[in-house]
């Protein structure tokens, strides 16, 4: 099989390729023994239909076969051997393959067009990004303590609804006339007025005593379609065409009673004799704070760097191949409208990646065989650590992770949080940045912007 490469621009290429019966041979005569075992047809004994049957039923079919897997196999080759940095996948021109008899077999041509990855390098030491630290204030620690009131609280009976107390009780399907259906749903359900959104809703339930009954519009007493169903007992695809209002019947009323800020409530987050104090409290509450913040911190600081090396590349794409290959290798049909409709943010979430692996690449940042495996070993560990058991023996531990390894998509995962956890190092290793003090507010925004 000769494969010769030939540049048709900055970025793309295209791959000949020439096979001869020579090489398509030999894997087709073996199909067609292998076919010829298990042929039954009237008149012969398994085994022993003619190979000129087998070959009129079936030859045509296992040429195919087996010149596209020789082309395949050879294509994924060339390309690895060459070191070639394709982006996407070859595509094949059309006009190549309409040129080859399939019937009267001898030599077949091919081409595919390949969507070059550019060449680039970065100036890591020029990024002056600075580290966003949130000031961890009186407020932010007071409203983690109040939040931990809540959590270590406990729910009472109440006798009128407040807003942010929990309802259990009916929903009944109604008539159009607001009277209850006949063979209507049914379904005890609960409902948190803290967290409905609709306001209309929370100021109806609220101020009412069991046994009330209010009239509510369910797709405003539910998050969304699956909590609506879980409510209502019924399937999910139900609930996309229901109309009409439900009855609510308070049947219990639970209200959320703070914990006190004692001692008791000191020892149960921190451990027994912990904390000695509220003072010695809320300083323990603020270093847990900060804690969580910097890992948030160095999250963002990660994606402000690659942001930054991002501008500072200028990348260019082989964009009509790209295009091309998008509309031919996606999964559902789209149309070219669609495709140049999506194409900027896939072409920004791509040099994203070029530059993500470029960093990786020349700073040998890429994790290793035995930093994966040890990072299934500790992930394993922690689930079991999650229920309150001992991780599971060497022996044992290391079969558990050699399964973790053996599935592409775990590898997959555990590669790129390996190599986030790396890169993050590195950064603040070698640029060395200046905290800058922000709001909780500014540190949410670049959480969400970064």
């Amino acid at each position: 099989m000769d494969i010769l490469k030939e540049e048709t621009g900055a970025l793309t290429a295209t791959l000949k390729v020439k096979l001869t019966p020579d090489d398509y041979n030999p894997g087709l005569e073996k199909a067609l023994k292998e076919q010829r075992k298990s042929a039954v047809l009237p008149g012969f004994r398994p085994g022993q239909v003619p190979m000129s049957l087998i070959k009129k039923r079936v030859g045509r079919a296992l040429l195919v076969n087996e010149v596209e897997r020789l082309v395949d196999e050879n294509l994924r080759n060339y390309i690895q051997t060459h070191g070639l940095r394709v982006l996407g996948q070859p595509l094949p021109k059309n006009e190549s393959i309409e040129g080859n008899d399939w019937d009267n077999p001898g030599e077949f041509q091919f081409a595919y067009e390949l969507g070059m990855a550019p060449a680039f390098d970065l100036e890591l030491d020029k990024v002056k990004v600075e580290l966003p630290v949130v000031d961890v204030n009186d407020e932010l620690v007071n409203r983690e303590v109040e939040d931990m009131k809540r959590r270590y609280g406990k729910l009472e009976d109440a006798e009128m609804s407040a807003e942010k107390d929990m309802l259990l009780g009916d929903m009944i399907e109604l008539n159009a006339d607001g009277t209850i259906k006949e063979g209507g749903i049914m379904n005890r359900a609960t409902i948190s007025l803290e967290f409905l959104e609709d306001e209309a809703t929370r100021v109806a339930l609220t101020g009412k005593a069991v046994g009330h009954e209010v009239t509510v519009d369910p797709h405003k007493v539910s998050r969304d379609h699956d909590d609506l169903a879980r409510m209502l007992g019924v399937d999910h695809d139900l609930v996309h065409h229901l109309a009409g209002n439900f009855l609510f019947r308070i049947a219990e009323i639970k209200r959320m009673v703070p914990a006190a800020l004692d001692q008791e409530l000191f020892d149960r987050i921190y451990g027994e004799g912990a904390v000695a104090d509220e003072g010695a409290f809320r300083a323990r509450v603020k270093e847990g704070l900060e804690a969580m913040f910097r890992r948030d911190s160095e999250r963002i600081y990660r994606r402000l760097v690659m942001k930054e090396l991002n501008k500072q590349s200028s990348i260019n794409l082989p964009d009509a191949f790209l295009k091309r290959w998008i509309k031919e290798t996606s999964e559902k049909p789209v149309t070219a409208e669609e495709v140049e409709e999506g194409y900027t943010g896939y072409a920004d979430g791509l040099k994203q990646k070029l530059v993500e692996d470029r960093v990786v690449e020349k700073y040998g940042l890429e994790a290793k065989g035995e930093e994966l495996d040890g990072f299934a070993k500790g992930y394993i560990a922690d689930q079991f650590a999650q229920y309150g058991l001992p991780a599971p023996d060497p022996e044992r531990l290391q079969q558990m992770a050699a399964r973790m390894l053996g599935d592409r998509e775990q590898i997959q995962r555990m590669r790129d949080s390996i190599v986030q956890q790396k890169l993050t190092v590195h950064f603040r290793t070698l640029l060395e940045p200046k905290e800058r003090r922000v709001s909780y507010d500014e540190f949410i925004n670049l959480a969400r912007t970064a």
